[in-house]
């Protein structure tokens, strides 16, 4: 009886063998996009938040990255009398050649340089505060000022109104009525320094042009990293239509220059890559055409032509399995990850 079962079993084992050769060896395949554009940051800086997910379509042009920038705010109130920056300079190198990015002139641009030596007799008078209000006389002109800072006898008023010139001597009281027994002081009409605006980096964007009125805060330029390519975007923006295969990066990381951020596969050139063991690689060679079926269509058959036999296999299972990449079918819709399988031989 055990000599028939192993006769028996013998004989399945043929027929399986033959049955085997007779369809031919197969090899597992997938969909795969062979064109990859990597995407760098274009210089080191923080990434801002973004949304952007590995898997996910995207449009050529869209914009994938937000690289942070440094702001440069105004310091005083005024308006802007130059601007000598402009996007892509060196901050160094523009404020070297005319000492500053931009120059503002502040909007109250005269001051009292004043003392209390000429003030009424009277202690008081001599008391000043910063911060209070004083009203200020020069022959038959009138106007208002404010202490901004007190040094001993010496004190500045900022003016605030009245059409006062530099080196007019100025008188100082307490009360608009102007009595001499509230006079504080005098002193001589002065010019503020207009405001130079410097930074350092690369310039990024300009916010502001001569002319310009602009209150203590607004933005004036944004910088990026010196060491930036002159013209070179804090944005990035996806270059080619595709999907994002890999990302590398997180929201809120440090990058440095030429990081890689992520991969985009274009979706246009698809292909097959088929894992064929190396028992059966003497069967094919580069221009054959195969047959394959995808799981996505299982009652279609296709064929297609080997482009590329990969020189260097992987290692699994004591064999070798080399990528074979083989064209994709027309007539149907393909996206990377599709499974198939190929038919080496028949």
């Amino acid at each position: 009886m055990k000599t028939k079962l192993s006769v028996f079993a013998a004989l399945l084992m043929v027929l399986t063998l033959a049955a085997a050769c007779a369809l031919g060896a197969t090899a597992n395949a997938a969909i795969v996009a062979p064109d990859t554009t990597k995407i760098t940051a274009p210089f080191s800086g923080t990434l801002l938040p973004f949304d952007l997910t590995a898997g996910e379509a995207v449009a050529a042009g869209d914009l994938l990255f937000q690289l942070d920038t440094t702001p440069v705010y105004a310091a005083q109130s005024g308006k802007v009398a130059a601007v000598f920056a402009a996007e892509g300079d060196d901050a160094s190198g523009v404020q070297s050649r005319y000492g500053a990015l931009a120059v503002i002139e502040p909007t109250n641009p005269l001051y009292i340089d004043a003392d209390t030596v000429n003030a009424y007799d009277d202690d008081e008078n001599r008391y000043l505060h910063a911060g209070e209000t004083l009203y200020l006389k020069c022959g038959n002109e009138k106007g208002e000022g404010r202490v901004t800072s007190v040094m001993g006898k010496k004190y500045i008023v900022e003016v605030l109104s009245g059409d006062f010139e530099v080196d007019d001597l100025v008188r100082c009281f307490r009360e608009s009525a102007m009595p001499n027994d509230s006079e504080t002081g005098r002193g001589k009409v002065k010019r503020y320094d207009d405001v130079n605006v410097s930074a350092a980096g690369r310039v990024a964007k300009v916010h502001v042009q001569p002319g310009d009125a602009v209150a203590m805060g607004d933005l004036l330029f944004e910088t990026i990293d010196a060491l930036s390519a002159k013209g070179v975007s804090p944005e990035i923006a996806a270059p080619v239509s595709g999907a994002v295969t890999a990302l590398y990066a997180a929201s809120g990381a440090q990058v440095y220059r030429g990081m890689l951020l992520c991969e985009i596969a274009s979706l246009e050139t698809l292909e097959l890559s088929a894992e064929v063991d190396e028992l059966d690689l003497s069967s094919i060679r580069v221009g054959d055409v195969l047959s394959y079926t995808l799981d996505a269509y299982a009652d279609k058959a296709f064929s297609g032509t080997i482009t590329e036999i990969r020189p260097l296999g992987s290692p699994r299972q004591n064999a070798a399995y080399f990528d074979v990449r083989i064209t994709a079918p027309e007539g149907v819709t393909v996206l990377p990850g599709m499974n198939a399988t190929v038919t080496i031989s028949e």
